[in-house]
């Protein structure tokens, strides 16, 4: 779990300015790192929330799935599960090429990879 929410929060902060939200980009970090805090806490997302301090943007997203940052969390998603249909459909109706979204994923995996190699 902990190597799965921080792949996804650096995903999603590399994600960022494709969604053109790169002035969030902290904020998506924590959106993704606080992703799987539901199951780590074993409560249900809104619960667990209630646990740590978040912005309304992130708690709309990771509790109902709506508000600014939701998409950006539907894609890495998607992308997570290999639904490639879904994530497709995602790159057109924001005008995402792919090449950016695969070295976004590359660079987090390569960021998760060094910050346990020092």
């Amino acid at each position: 779990i902990t190597r799965l929410s921080l792949i996804r929060a650096k995903f999603v902060e590399n994600l960022a300015p494709l969604f053109g939200l790169a002035q969030q980009g902290e904020q998506l970090f924590l959106m993704g790192l606080f992703s799987v805090l539901d199951l780590i806490l074993e409560q249900p997302m809104e619960e667990a929330l209630k646990r740590v301090k978040v912005s309304k943007e992130i708690g709309d997203a990771l509790i109902s799935h709506k508000g600014v940052f939701a998409p950006i969390l539907e894609f890495v998603l998607d992308y997570e599960c290999a639904d490639w249909q879904e994530v497709s459909r995602l790159m057109i109706l924001n005008n995402i090429d792919m090449n950016p979204v695969y070295e976004a994923y590359v660079r987090a995996l390569g960021w998760y990879r060094d910050l346990f190699s020092e």
